[in-house]
């Protein structure tokens, strides 16, 4: 039987890559295509691959151009561009991990029904020793605003690798959307493609997701906190502007809650005047935004004066 799913790694980091390709060998159910790019990385990534001993049906090819550091999403789509006509897609990485059942998973789900846009995994967020941070299951099926109201109320994390998505549902809601650092460009991407199709939750299988310096969520510096509150800022304006999906949020305003969580977990990072400038930009949506922010500023000095006192 021909693979009806493309696995794809778009890959630069070579400290975890060979735990990566351990886990994707081990999978009980081989139907796949492995595709492995090389985003004109400056370590040996092929020869990785080859200490993998992979036989040759996978598919690697080295790009002379490094597109990754300028745009992330601009990396994925080359990769995806590069594969055959599978039905299915799974965007994996160079430094995460899947259960050996994932494969085998993903095709008992569509046999039982294949009219999803995507399925997903549930997922375990690790340490970059591997130890486990928290878990992450979202329900059996959930459409737009129900990927919203578990992921912006922080009650679920989700990441682009836990998920695998149809190649017709890609193309018709136009792939990844380009934000700074690719930051949210993922939750929109899951967002439209739940409101394509609803997204279904796989019974079995699991991602372990991995947190580290190394990768964009573990960067911490002013410029970079920026970009993604502009991204985070471009993610609240496309939400706000569907009142379809804003209706159905509990509460109504949980984007503009969700934005003050993202200003107050890159505080240390920024200077008042961009904290000010990001919560300015959103709030043509609802100007009570200004009045979370000042709870949180408020809050969050109660709480620094309480450590101060008590770290004498």
């Amino acid at each position: 039987m021909t693979p009806n799913l493309a696995i794809v790694i778009p890959a630069y980091k070579s400290d975890f890559l060979s735990e990566t390709l351990q886990s994707i060998r081990d999978q009980s159910d081989q139907r796949f295509s492995l595709y492995i790019f090389d985003d004109a990385s400056p370590d040996n990534i092929k020869e990785i691959l080859q200490q993998a001993s992979f036989d040759d049906s996978v598919t690697f090819k080295r790009f002379d151009t490094n597109v990754g550091s300028k745009s992330l999403t601009k990396q994925w789509e080359r990769c995806i561009s590069e594969t055959a006509n599978e039905d299915w897609i799974w965007l994996f990485s160079d430094d995460d991990i899947m259960a050996p059942d994932c494969v085998e998973s993903f095709y008992k789900s569509i046999e039982y029904d294949s009219d999803f846009s995507a399925y997903r995994f549930n997922t375990k967020k690790i340490s970059a020793t591997g130890e486990v941070i928290r878990e992450n299951e979202f329900p059996n099926s959930f459409d737009g605003a129900g990927f919203l109201n578990q992921k912006l109320s922080y009650k679920q994390e989700s990441y682009i690798v836990e998920y695998i998505f149809s190649r017709t549902a890609y193309h018709e809601i136009g792939g990844f959307p380009n934000f700074p650092l690719a930051w949210t460009s993922d939750d929109l991407f899951c967002l439209k493609l739940a409101e394509h199709g609803r997204i279904s939750s796989i019974d079995g299988g699991c991602v372990l997701w991995r947190y580290s310096d190394s990768n964009i969520s573990g960067s911490t510096n002013r410029e970079n906190a920026k970009l993604k509150l502009k991204a985070a800022a471009e993610f609240v304006d496309w939400i706000s502007d569907r009142p379809r999906i804003v209706k159905k949020l509990q509460p109504k305003d949980l984007p503009l809650r969700w934005f003050v969580r993202q200003v107050r977990s890159m505080a240390d990072q920024l200077m008042l005047f961009d904290e000010l400038l990001a919560i300015k930009s959103v709030s043509r949506h609802d100007n009570k935004i200004w009045k979370y922010y000042f709870k949180m500023k408020k809050n969050r000095s109660k709480i620094l004066g309480w450590l101060k006192k008590f770290s004498l």
